[in-house]
């Protein structure tokens, strides 16, 4: 078995671990480490290695001995937790395991957890559980305890330049690798995140600025990106179904893709708006640093010009508290808050922010 990393960002300490466990593999690995250092897709290489599969079929959730648990509205419930465990009676179908893979294992509910739990204390000896987590600090102890940790760091703005070739992108992805390559080789993510930083700048210095049309910009763009994502999954489905004659396994690849496709394009969706924020954010943040003559320290270098010249009318303690605002929307879309309400309420908030100052 050998793990494949090619064009995966650099993770060194991970993938010593990871290719040591394939020398002789435990029942289960937690991956863990900021958002955008690359868990997932490591994940992924590590499960193909496991079942020594293509990468493909590991990517398309197609390969008949991965099992895959991961989030529905918000958490993991405990409906597929007992699914899992029934699961792991099932010996494997080709492979000489079944790799159980968890995503975004924090969030299990109690009662989840605790059937997970069960699970990882008597695992047949064929099963392997990759779990990976942003948050592994919000797992019950006794998950954490029966796993081998698999830790991720954040990834550095030249290692994410290196990865793309596109500085700006490296710059305006704080460390996530997969929004750097968005930036980098997507000209509509890169248009969104320009569209953004022109809503920040209108917030701030347009007095005929709407909040309510701004959110709708936002939730439109959400929206374009999650069909564009769903929509990917469903071509790879039908790719997939080009010489299967068997009316069983047609169905059984069809409402796979299905699930898949709906899961993917609700995750895009939440991703852009988070995405959206954390640009607007940015930008007061850039604005905060040209006030008080830090543009060595601008984040968003490409625009730069357009900061220097705001920075005239603005002063650090709006853009300190604009910076505030942002971070209270941002936690508002963690905790499940109506997405559109929240990011409107931003816009209202930031506009009336500086009449406070």
């Amino acid at each position: 078995m050998t793990l494949d990393l090619a064009g995966l960002p650099p993770q060194p300490e991970a993938q010593r671990l990871l290719e040591s466990a394939l020398d002789a593999p435990g029942h289960a690995y937690l991956l863990t480490g900021p958002p955008g250092s690359g868990k997932r897709r490591y994940a992924d290489r590590f499960a193909a290695a496991l079942l020594e599969s293509r990468i493909g079929r590991v990517e398309s959730r197609a390969h008949p001995d991965l099992f895959l648990l991961e989030a529905e509205g918000g958490s993991i419930l405990i409906d597929a937790a007992r699914e899992l465990r029934r699961d792991l009676h099932m010996r494997p179908f080709e492979a000489a395991r079944r790799v159980y893979l968890i995503l975004d294992a924090h969030l299990l509910r109690t009662e989840s957890a605790n059937a997970l739990l069960k699970s990882l204390e008597e695992p047949p000896a064929y099963a392997v559980f990759v779990l990976v987590s942003d948050h592994a600090e919000r797992m019950l102890a006794t998950i954490r305890s029966r796993v081998a940790p698999v830790p991720f760091r954040r990834l550095r703005r030249s290692e994410l330049e290196t990865l793309t070739g596109d500085p700006v992108a490296a710059r305006a992805a704080l460390g996530d690798a997969g929004r750097a390559e968005r930036l980098a080789t997507d000209a509509d993510a890169a248009a969104r995140r320009r569209g953004y930083l022109e809503l920040a700048r209108a917030c701030f210095a347009d007095p005929g600025f709407d909040p309510a049309a701004a959110a709708r910009q936002v939730a439109d763009a959400a929206a374009a990106r999650s069909a564009e994502a769903g929509l990917a999954v469903e071509e790879e489905g039908a790719a997939q179904l080009e010489g299967v004659e068997d009316k069983r396994e047609r169905r059984a690849i069809e409402k796979r893709t299905d699930e898949r496709a709906k899961r993917t394009a609700r995750r895009a969706q939440t991703d852009e708006l988070r995405e959206a924020v954390d640009v607007v954010g940015l930008w007061y943040r850039d604005l905060m640093a040209t006030t008080l003559g830090g543009e060595g320290a601008v984040i968003n270098s490409d625009v730069a010009d357009e900061l220097a010249q705001d920075a005239k009318s603005g002063s650090p303690a709006e853009a300190a508290r604009a910076v505030g605002i942002v971070l209270e929307a941002r936690r508002s879309l963690e905790l499940n808050v109506q997405p559109a309400l929240a990011v409107e309420a931003m816009f209202h908030r930031l506009r009336l922010a500086p009449a406070g100052g």
